[in-house]
């Protein structure tokens, strides 16, 4: 797929087999970066991980040649699922976030989830419009805020299938 001039695919990551390259992704990411995905700062990132992928989420890898560019997961919690995602930081900005969010959630509609979660940080304005975008509702959380997407107010349109994953 080429978007704003940066061609790109995305692949499944096997949480066992690929697990030490989602930790090398997430170590290579800025604090700002780490604190928006995990919505708070950490010293130990590859104990996080290891943790989450213990659970064995769907994770969407994102590439640009060789290279992670993106991890988008997915944890299933009965027939719904809390959704994550970050991009590197010389990446962010060119609509990878905006396009892997209407990917995953394509992919989790299409394998029977009900409804749809994420959770971010109040000051992250691009993850609120985009969630918008897509028909989330945003609901105040505390001290971040709450996105449900639902089958009824989800719009979609022009997002590929993912049956063109590598």
């Amino acid at each position: 797929m080429n978007h704003i001039g940066i061609m790109f695919n995305v692949r499944y990551l096997d949480p066992l087999r690929d697990g030490e390259l989602v930790i090398s992704f997430y170590k290579s990411l800025s604090r700002q970066s780490i604190r928006s995905r995990f919505l708070c700062m950490m010293n130990d990132v590859e104990e996080c991980v290891k943790s989450l992928l213990s659970s064995k989420p769907i994770i969407y890898g994102v590439y640009s040649n060789d290279e992670l560019i993106a991890v988008g997961e997915a944890y299933r919690v009965n027939n719904a699922y809390e959704i994550a995602l970050a991009v590197k930081d010389e990446y962010q900005g060119r609509g990878i976030g905006k396009w892997l969010v209407g990917l995953m959630l394509k992919d989790l509609f299409n394998r029977g989830a009900v409804r749809v979660y994420a959770y971010m940080s109040l000051d992250n304005i691009k993850m609120v419009r985009i969630s918008k975008y897509y028909g989330g509702k945003v609901l105040f959380n505390g001290d971040s805020y709450k996105v449900v997407f639902d089958s009824v107010n989800l719009r979609l349109e022009g997002i590929q299938q993912l049956s063109n994953i590598a």
